[in-house]
């Protein structure tokens, strides 16, 4: 029942972000407002759980897992509940994104905290690798239900939607999981100080990355943002060494397996989201598709990885995380060059295929990582390593948006000639940025070689 219970909150939070991306374009005649203001609604749910996800992980591991669950889901329903009802400008419904980014973080930073602490480590891979599929089907559930919805309803009932699920997600939690809360054990203080610093940090991380293309990466708002984003990390670090209660352990800080797993998963995703952005203009610019059949094609992906994840996670018991993550990503490797050699000519069946070899490596690589993530830290740090996994999933996340635009953007202008066709032109522009995901899943695999055996984790 525990498994039921946070595969209620992969299935609600995620839902949540690419539904609402459906409605942008409504949203900005309602409001009267420009297509880069409503976009803000989109940043926002991507911004606040980057900054916040890492705390709320070492604030489960400090006041207990079954309480915050709890609250996680009467605040994201509450929150959904009421921002339709009392938006009555933009900026109001931005301001109530962000509250709903807030409780997306609430939940989503202990997930993998509570099932790694659940489960023995024998059989971690196997359940972590089905959790797996439940993010996958929230996420691909998102446009899917989000676009009837927009056809039959109004934008309101996306945020309506999630709240019957966060009641019961509420009770199952009450239901299911036992009080941690309770346990006599003290309690240290809360590192207020290392969560200011850290949030600095990928918060200007996460804004500078999102707005290079439009800033320029020789500008100056660029160059402050990444440069006070260093100086913040810096600070925390040294922040967390000179505290006796961290917010992230220097166990985990100096664990080469921790460090060296994140950075794998964040290049990882940052070439699967890369590639999920890229496919729709390939889709309908090149391919000349209408949206809906579209939108078929690109679920071909999370639907081959609700089977290929559990497979990961029985192959990561088996052999341990670096042989399936090293596979996975391997073929999303493959994925992205075969995406890269789509012509007009080609079939849809070539391009579901390549989607199909995605979804593959997705299953079996994401697994992989984050079971190596939450072997190289102490069960009483789970939340801190779940909440540190998540925050590295939206960095990637959002690094592969970014690049994916700004690659489609600068080979527009580079190989815009009146001798080649606006077709042509997408084609290369699409080649390039594919083969550049194809490299950022190439450096996730060399972390993956440099990760330590299995039998080195600390489990």
């Amino acid at each position: 029942m525990i498994f039921a219970v946070t595969a209620l909150a992969n299935l609600v939070a995620p839902f949540s972000i690419n539904s609402v991306n459906l409605a942008l374009p409504l949203l900005a005649v309602e409001f009267n407002a420009s297509q880069s203001a409503v976009s803000w609604l989109t940043l926002v749910y991507s911004l606040v759980p980057s900054c916040t996800l890492l705390f709320f992980g070492r604030l489960a591991d400090i006041y207990g897992y079954r309480r915050q669950f709890f609250w996680g889901f009467v605040f994201f329903g509450l929150v959904s509940f009421l921002a339709p009802l009392v938006s009555t400008s933009l900026g109001v419904l931005i301001f109530f994104r962000c509250l709903q980014g807030l409780g997306y973080a609430v939940l989503i930073s202990i997930t993998q905290g509570i099932l790694a602490r659940t489960f023995d480590p024998s059989v971690r891979g196997r359940v972590l690798g089905t959790n797996a599929v439940f993010v996958s089907v929230g996420l691909a559930s998102g446009p899917t239900i989000g676009g009837l919805i927009l056809k039959y309803f109004t934008w309101h009932y996306i945020f309506y939607f999630s709240v019957p699920f966060c009641i019961i997600g509420a009770v199952c939690t009450l239901l299911c999981m036992k009080d941690d809360a309770a346990d006599g054990r003290p309690r240290p203080d809360i590192d207020w100080h290392g969560t200011f610093w850290f949030s600095l940090c990928i918060g200007l991380l996460v804004c500078g990355v999102h707005y290079c293309w439009k800033w320029g990466v020789l500008s100056f708002a660029f160059t402050a943002a990444m440069l006070t984003s260093v100086i913040s990390f810096m600070v925390f670090v040294s922040t967390e060494k000179h505290t006796q209660t961290p917010l992230m352990p220097l166990l985990l800080l100096k664990s080469s397996s921790f460090n060296i797993a994140n950075a794998a998963s964040a290049f990882s995703f940052a070439a699967q989201q890369m590639t999920i952005y890229l496919t729709p203009f390939l889709l309908i610019e090149v391919l000349s598709l209408p949206p809906d059949v579209a939108g078929l094609i690109m679920i071909s992906r999370p639907l081959v990885m609700v089977f290929s994840s559990p497979f990961g996670g029985a192959m990561t018991d088996r052999l341990g995380s670096k042989p399936p993550a090293f596979f996975g990503l391997a073929m999303i490797m493959v994925s992205c060059l075969l995406m890269s050699l789509v012509t007009g000519t080609s079939s849809k069946l070539f391009v579901t295929a390549a989607l199909l070899v995605m979804g593959i490596g997705c299953g079996y690589s994401g697994t992989a990582i984050n079971t190596a993530i939450l072997h190289a830290a102490p069960s009483e740090n789970s939340g801190v390593a779940s909440g540190m996994l998540a925050t590295m999933r939206n960095i990637g996340q959002t690094f592969g948006v970014t690049f994916g635009s700004l690659l489609l953007t600068l080979g527009s202008s580079r190989y815009s000639s009146p001798a080649l066709t606006k077709q042509i032109v997408s084609v290369l522009a699409q080649r390039d940025a594919f083969r550049f995901a194809a490299v950022l899943a190439v450096v996730s695999m060399v972390f993956i070689y440099l990760l330590p055996p299995q039998k080195s984790l600390k489990i």
